[in-house]
């Protein structure tokens, strides 16, 4: 700790101010053009006459020393004013509020233009840094309601089972069942938070091997056949294809995809299996937002499909994790299609036939 703390202040003492630096800078263009002058003119002069005594050589060190010394000093005083600008926006940024929503530096055209352009780069920075924060927070109190939601629900779920004795067995698989739904919906909120958040503050890291797509689809439709069936949904599947991917990685892209589709669909989802894409075809209600606006993570504003307003929170999650995903792998994820009739959604791959 004590090296640590010496190496610290060593690269404290080793770092000069910018105000000592331009004086250096200025000292060193004052005396270059006399020691030039010097060494090419005055010392081979005296030279060819034989007057090149150490009274001549004691004169030129002082001369050019006087010239450093004096440029050094002027240097350090023009730098002052030079540098005033930057240490009046140091000031300024000291003296903002922090919890100001209109927080920014105030920019003069009496100002240099470098700082004046350095002062809109900052309150540019505030301002994306304030939307980030109003986003997060919004998403945080929405979240909030989308957890409590199934927690509710499945304690008003144990609550019956306890108090009435009456259920009888088929009532109570009922009952379990229902629960069983509600603990599924959390855990499906927790780790699209937990893929979110990695996927959001890293690369994907991927262990590409030789895949079945059309497997990988048949896997994702057996985790939601049940949800399928309660909601009246088909799913048609056509085409096979194999790719170089990870396959655990774009199952979780697909899954998010076609869980979406099953969720919105009124009654019937097809699926095509090309090489290196997968297209996603539902008769939902379409998209509330663009793809791009929609496929964030984090998202803190509401949606509203299909006449019923969705609260802000998870809307997003899955689109974001599904385009990381196929991005990671060199594809993308594009809207072919969607308004009242359905969306169309095209799962590129970016590989080439395994």
């Amino acid at each position: 700790m004590t090296t640590a703390a010496g190496n610290a202040g060593r690269r404290r003492r080793g770092r000069r101010s910018l105000r000592v630096q331009l004086a250096w800078v200025i000292a060193v263009l004052s005396g270059l053009p006399n020691l030039v002058l010097v060494g090419t003119v005055l010392l081979p002069a005296y030279s060819r006459t034989g007057a090149l005594t150490p009274n001549v050589w004691l004169f030129v060190l002082l001369w050019l020393s006087a010239v450093v010394g004096v440029s050094v000093f002027v240097g350090y005083a023009l730098s002052a004013q030079l540098l005033a600008p930057l240490s009046a926006m140091t000031d300024e940024i000291g003296e903002l509020p922090r919890a100001a929503a209109d927080a920014r530096l105030s920019v003069s055209g009496r100002e240099p233009e470098e700082v004046m352009a350095l002062k809109r780069a900052f309150n540019a920075m505030l301002a994306e840094v304030r939307q980030e924060q109003a986003r997060r927070s919004s998403f945080t109190a929405a979240l909030m309601h989308d957890l409590k939601t199934p927690l509710v629900a499945a304690n008003h779920l144990l609550e019956l089972v306890r108090d009435r004795e009456e259920l009888s067995r088929e009532q109570r698989i009922e009952v379990v069942s229902r629960l069983s739904t509600e603990n599924q919906s959390m855990i499906d909120l927790v780790q699209k938070m937990v893929d979110a958040h990695r996927l959001e503050l890293e690369d994907v890291p991927l262990n590409r091997e030789p895949t079945d797509l059309r497997g990988l689809v048949s896997a994702v439709l057996d985790r939601l056949e049940l949800l399928a069936r309660k909601r009246g949904v088909t799913v048609a599947v056509q085409g096979d294809a194999r790719a170089s991917v990870d396959p655990k990685e774009v199952e979780r892209a697909l899954y998010n995809l076609i869980s979406n589709a099953v969720r919105y669909a009124r009654s019937r989802i097809e699926v095509e299996v090309f090489p290196g894409m997968v297209r996603i075809s539902d008769d939902g209600p379409g998209l509330p937002q663009p793809l791009e606006r929609l496929a964030q993570p984090f998202n803190g504003q509401p949606v509203e499909i299909a006449g019923r307003r969705y609260t802000a929170g998870t809307g997003g999650l899955g689109l974001f994790i599904a385009r990381r995903v196929l991005e990671a792998h060199g594809g993308r994820l594009v809207t072919e299609a969607t308004g009242e009739h359905g969306t169309t959604l095209l799962a590129y791959l970016g590989t080439a036939k395994a």
